[in-house]
């Protein structure tokens, strides 16, 4: 959610004529803060901070000490109001619309609408249906995990993470597109393969909310980053 709310930061002021007035670190910080709010799971800003701080300005070494900040400090006041007032400002560009759709949310519906297909027939070893059949502590017997810990899962999860990272993605297309996406970018890059044409898949994993085109842009784009990450 974080890098949702900083690439909106980006592009209102990208768009305005406006002053941007918070630098780098300090957006990211309030970018963090108010992502765990959002998220029904708030932080205090101490939680933030002082790693932050540390990050920023190294540690101490035999003839370097490093600077220290301390709770509660005059320093620590400091920053906190700093941060405080970046979040005003966050607000204020997001327009107070905290929850925003994720690709995340997706995720697991599409995977296991893809993986699901080794019902068939009764077929295979039973794709999802026998681990929703499962206790809990028969799962935990077994050490069987949910679709979303498998490798797949995690690898769409590093893909989604990636993809929100990009001005471009994060802006412009529906997070349900993205998560459809990333799930068949993860897919190719284990060597795995759609049963039917991508164009079916992509109607009938997405129940056709998806438009082709915005699936195919994102993939290209992914696909870009990665080439230029390679460099």
């Amino acid at each position: 959610m974080a890098f949702v709310y900083m690439n909106r930061y980006k592009k209102y002021y990208n768009m305005t004529e406006e002053i941007n007035h918070l630098d780098a670190h300090t957006l990211a910080l309030a970018s963090l803060s108010l992502s765990s709010k959002g998220t029904e799971s708030p932080r205090r800003l101490r939680e933030f901070l002082l790693p932050a701080y540390r990050l920023l300005h190294g540690t101490a070494t035999s003839t370097s000490p490093a600077p220290s900040l301390t709770f509660p400090s005059e320093l620590y006041d400091t920053l906190r109001a700093t941060i405080v007032q970046a979040e005003l400002m966050l607000l204020l560009v997001l327009k107070f619309e905290l929850r925003i759709p994720l690709p995340f949310e997706f995720l697991p519906r599409y995977l296991d609408r893809t993986l699901g297909e080794l019902n068939a027939g009764g077929a295979g070893w039973g794709g999802t249906e026998d681990y929703d059949g499962m206790g809990r502590e028969k799962r935990a017997e077994h050490k069987v995990v949910g679709l979303m810990e498998t490798r797949i899962g995690r690898g769409c999860r590093e893909e989604v993470v990636r993809a929100l990272q990009n001005y471009q993605l994060a802006n412009y297309f529906p997070a349900r597109a993205i998560a459809a996406a990333c799930l068949y970018v993860t897919l190719q890059s284990q060597g795995l393969c759609v049963a039917q044409t991508v164009e079916s898949w992509l109607e009938e994993v997405t129940s056709k909310r998806v438009d082709a085109e915005d699936f195919y842009d994102i993939i290209a784009e992914l696909e870009q980053g990665k080439a230029v990450g390679g460099r």
